[in-house]
């Protein structure tokens, strides 16, 4: 890892490895995912010719009531998406979910993996340091298309105590690797940065419309106060057949390069303060944390130019998340149709789910001994268990063909995929309820009822 190019910070450095598309896959770990598509996959996705079809794409932006391009002065061309999201214990099968969205659109996809967790627990590299990770790592390459770049990058936090830090610090530190993965990819300032969590992503009729409509907060000239464009999301709790009802998530989120730390002119939008070395975590009140830019006003710009009045300051990869400043995008038909996807906790197995819920982010000490349907019996994972147990409610959809609208993610548009997945959930449902939950509770009750008799 020391021959990798390394940026180091107070919190831990960043190692840089290579793209996608500056190594030689070995021909053993060569494949085509296009291989498995079916023939409604393959129309949705042989989308990327050159030629633009203009009225197919004015309805597509009126779709999300955005205006299309009028200067016919320049020439129309789409715009270039750069993605950052980190990585960690997701799914292969989340992994191929989003990837195929995404296929052949972004320019650039950075991943950031870490040794370590949320809390500080210790976690083996699983992109580097084996002959399993280099395969590993080779078909992660291959899924987001050839004409995508796709990096692994590395981080490596240098806090030692849970003393140094709150509950999402290290994400946030973590992300920050992004903005430099995608300078080194030679992102400018027209061009659009993507913050997402890997489980999440736009759709791609919505990727379309970002890359070639009139967006608002994508001119040119952005005060940077409010330049996030995020999604509308529909998600899907653990199996593509448990949808939630009538629930929308806000991720991912779009922002101008103009307005993204290491892109944008410092000149024209100043440094804020943060609550971390300066630089680092949450911005300070009144700095610009959740729109309240009083003090960055009087103290930051203040003395410059009058044309920085109302500018505001660049903004790092976790700020996408966690800042306001925006606007949420749809689908303007009747059923406010999505503009993006969560698969949430779509993992392989309870021990997976126990220990994300044990280590990451606002960690449940109890999670590793709870059942699933009570690690987060108030919401996402007993929607879950309820839904594979064929106990729908008022806020599940019935089922993936019930949902309401236009819009679906495309990989589970195989019937095939989606019903493999739900049945891999409900093993798992299955399993864990005898062992934790209350399954085993009715077996003791009838092994007590027996001996009283």
């Amino acid at each position: 890892m020391n021959k990798l190019k390394r940026i180091s910070f107070p919190h831990g450095s960043f190692f840089f490895g290579s793209d996608s598309h500056q190594i030689k896959i070995p021909e053993s770990d060569v494949f085509d995912s296009s291989a498995s598509w079916s023939a409604i996959q393959r129309e949705m996705l042989d989308d990327d010719s050159e030629i633009i079809n203009v009225e197919e794409e004015k309805k597509r932006c009126a779709s999300y009531d955005f205006d299309f391009p009028s200067n016919a002065a320049m020439p129309l061309k789409r715009r270039r998406l750069f993605y950052g999201a980190l990585i960690s214990g997701d799914s292969e099968e989340v992994i191929k979910a989003t990837s195929m969205e995404q296929y052949n659109i972004y320019h650039t996809v950075s991943l950031i993996e870490s040794n370590s967790t949320h809390n500080l627990s210790p976690k083996k590299w699983r992109f580097f340091g084996s002959e399993d990770a280099s395969k590993q790592l080779h078909w992660l390459y291959q899924l987001f298309g050839p004409k995508t770049k796709v990096s692994m990058d590395y981080y490596v936090t240098s806090l030692t105590s849970e003393d140094d830090f709150v509950p999402m610090d290290l994400d946030y530190y973590q992300r920050e690797g992004h903005v430099y993965r995608w300078k080194l990819n030679g992102m400018r300032p027209d061009d659009v940065a993507i913050i997402g969590d890997l489980d999440e992503t736009f759709s791609r009729d919505f990727l379309r419309a970002l890359q070639i409509c009139d967006v608002p907060r994508f001119r040119p000239g952005q005060s940077c106060r409010g330049p996030k464009v995020f999604g509308s999301t529909l998600i899907f709790e653990s199996s593509p057949e448990c949808a939630w009802k009538g629930r929308r998530w806000f991720h991912p989120d779009a922002i101008l390069g103009e307005c993204v730390d290491q892109i944008g002119d410092t000149k024209l939008h100043p440094p804020t303060k943060r609550e971390m070395w300066e630089s680092h975590g949450d911005r300070l009140e009144g700095y610009g944390h959740f729109e309240d830019y009083s003090k960055y006003d009087a103290n930051v710009l203040a003395g410059l130019d009058d044309n920085m009045e109302g500018q505001g300051p660049l903004w790092l990869p976790h700020e996408f998340r966690v800042e306001e400043g925006g606007e949420d995008a749809m689908k303007n038909d009747e059923w406010k149709s999505p503009s993006a996807y969560h698969f949430h906790n779509f993992f392989m197995s309870g021990e997976e789910v126990r220990f994300k819920y044990s280590t990451y982010g606002h960690a449940n000490e109890n999670a590793l001994v709870k059942s699933l349907r009570h690690i987060h019996d108030a919401g996402d994972l007993m929607l879950a268990v309820m839904c594979a147990l064929g106990n729908h409610t008022e806020n599940t959809e019935s089922s993936f063909e019930s949902i309401p609208g236009t819009a679906r993610p495309i990989y589970y548009l195989n019937k095939e995929a989606r019903l493999a997945r739900h049945s891999l959930w409900q093993d798992v449902v299955r399993k864990d309820e005898e062992k934790y939950g209350w399954m085993k509770r009715r077996r003791r009750k009838r092994i007590s009822g027996v001996m009283k008799c």
